[in-house]
């Protein structure tokens, strides 16, 4: 995967920032925040040592690395079935930090463990085998996206990759790559297509947000991003989750409603699918 053009200067951290509005405006103009530190948890270790263990299951069983029968390895719904990742994606830093961006009445609606062995070529969306994407159910919802990098996310290791501000763009790359006016495969023709598009903010860059075990970051929906290779001898974990506000309605493309949780606050819209704290790890 080509990083042509991704910037040295490429993280934020708590001490960049003196007040809340600081790390909200950033947040808001750029599309991104962090990384910012959670530590060495109880709930970050139980989380790596779990997911240590059932990827050294599936592999013994010579099947998928990602089991889909796992609580903690549930493809976008591990919040509503794993205690461990609820935990873990619950913390109090985070969630102060989810309060400052949409408010104190917190919806949990999406949270999956990420996978990365030795040689992964980054974030391929499935079917696709496109690398750089947006993820368009964040956007629409219009909540924040949190990572947390439960090993060492690097440029070796396989770490996030961002184009500062796209956020904005309401671009849709898909349809611009079959138009032929981008590959979404190589990083350098997705900032040629930034410039293109807004000028005004050229030259764009892509910033590589690492983070080491026990940090997280925030990135806002229409993002565009990818992931570098995992290029490290290690097996990469991360967990992803997403919240909104509960007087968003939270909805798949198919218009099903998509299992919430509410972390903080309360919810006096009634508009979503509420579910339990998952109680099984």
């Amino acid at each position: 995967m080509q990083t042509v053009g991704y910037s040295e200067q490429h993280s934020t951290s708590h001490t960049q920032f003196n007040q809340v509005e600081e790390k909200v405006a950033f947040f808001e103009k750029e599309g991104f925040v962090g990384p910012f530190d959670l530590g060495q948890t109880a709930s970050l270790v139980a989380v790596r040592d779990a997911m240590s263990k059932e990827i050294e299951a599936s592999q013994g069983q010579h099947i998928s690395s990602q089991p889909t029968q796992s609580p903690i390895m549930d493809r976008r719904i591990a919040h509503t079935t794993s205690k461990l990742i609820y935990s873990l994606s619950t913390e109090s830093p985070i969630l102060d930090d989810v309060a400052d961006f949409i408010g104190s009445n917190i919806l949990f609606w999406m949270a999956e463990t990420i996978v990365r062995e030795p040689g992964h070529d980054g974030h391929i969306v499935e079917k696709t085998g496109q690398i750089w994407h947006i993820d368009v159910i964040n956007g629409w919802i219009k909540g924040v996206h949190t990572s947390i990098a439960v090993t060492d996310m690097t440029m070796k290791t396989g770490c996030l990759l961002v184009i500062p501000g796209t956020h904005k763009y309401d671009a849709d790359l898909r349809a611009l790559e079959k138009a032929g006016e981008c590959n979404l495969t190589d990083a350098e023709s997705l900032l040629r297509l930034a410039d293109k598009m807004h000028p005004e903010n050229a030259p764009h860059q892509i910033k590589a947000i690492e983070m080491k075990a026990g940090q997280y970051c925030f990135t806002r929906g229409g993002i565009w991003h990818g992931v570098s290779q995992n290029n490290d001898s290690r097996t990469r974990f991360g967990v992803v989750a997403r919240f909104a506000r509960p007087d968003v309605e939270i909805k798949n493309f198919a218009g099903n409603p998509i299992p919430c949780i509410i972390v903080r606050g309360e919810d006096s819209h009634q508009l979503n699918l509420l579910k339990n704290i998952p109680e099984q790890h």
